[in-house]
């Protein structure tokens, strides 16, 4: 049985300040991509055609996205870090201190910046991007995830 990354946090090793609340946070990560992972097997046309599938993954990728930014912030303020500007500076900064990899940096911002039109532009998302996001991006973010949880695991 494959081991998920939220498993990372259950098995001992650095107390973060709020170790329940990252616990939690991972397992709706996994919740939510689970969610999105089903999604991936429509076709873009089933996708597109199909408003309850666009709106629950709008809001699953949007949850997964919160979920990473309170983790972030979680380390950054558990590391005394500087303080981020905006959302996707969280990952900037943890990219900085070596805590995610530059790419990986990368990834997240490019969400949160997506994270932002789902939450203030969300009348203007286009179906066929969504679903593009969904088949080639959540790996990223599981990615990204497992990352943030072995170094709160580890430090």
């Amino acid at each position: 049985m494959r081991k998920h990354f939220s498993d990372a946090l259950l098995i001992g090793g650095y107390e973060l300040v709020n170790r329940t609340k990252v616990e939690r946070q991972l397992e709706l990560i996994k919740e939510y991509l689970d969610f999105l992972q089903e999604l991936q097997s429509l076709t873009e046309g089933e996708f597109t055609g199909s408003k309850r599938d666009f709106h629950s993954a709008e809001r699953c990728l949007q949850l997964a996205i919160e979920c990473l930014i309170n983790i972030g912030n979680h380390i950054i303020s558990d590391k005394g870090l500087r303080a981020p500007k905006d959302y996707a500076d969280i990952f900037k900064v943890l990219a900085e201190n070596s805590i995610l990899l530059t790419e990986d940096g990368l990834t997240l911002k490019q969400m949160v910046q997506f994270r932002n039109r789902l939450v203030h532009v969300y009348w203007d998302i286009e179906p066929k991007v969504l679903w593009q996001i969904i088949q080639e991006e959540l790996g990223g973010i599981e990615r990204c995830a497992r990352n943030l949880a072995k170094y709160a695991q580890n430090h």
